[in-house]
């Protein structure tokens, strides 16, 4: 069958498509309220997409992978501080005469 046969088939036996008697007022009201946009809608219509995109699993994996890599980069970089901290003032204790004094007066 070719382009020509279809569309003469077509033509001739139209759908018929019972609507309900409120869809015409139900498209409106859709139309209606995506032309007033709302800092509310906004925010709601940016949920449902973080949400959308969130459940799709290979953007959930790559979420949590890059939560728990940034997580566990940060973890390390407090502790590595921490540790230098400490060093720094356990190497000043040890030069430090004044607090070699003091720690022997208090014996």
């Amino acid at each position: 069958m070719n382009d020509d046969e279809l569309h003469r088939l077509l033509r001739q036996h139209p759908a018929q498509v019972p609507l309900a008697s409120s869809f015409d007022r139900e498209v409106w009201s859709r139309i209606e309220a995506e032309s007033t946009r709302t800092l509310g809608n906004l925010v709601a219509e940016l949920f449902e997409r973080t949400l959308g995109l969130f459940a799709r699993p290979l953007a959930a994996a790559m979420t949590l992978t890059l939560f728990a890599t940034g997580g566990l980069a940060l973890g390390w970089q407090w502790h590595r501080h921490d540790i230098e901290e400490h060093f720094a003032v356990a190497y000043q204790q040890a030069i430090n005469p004044l607090y070699r004094a003091g720690e022997e007066a208090g014996r």
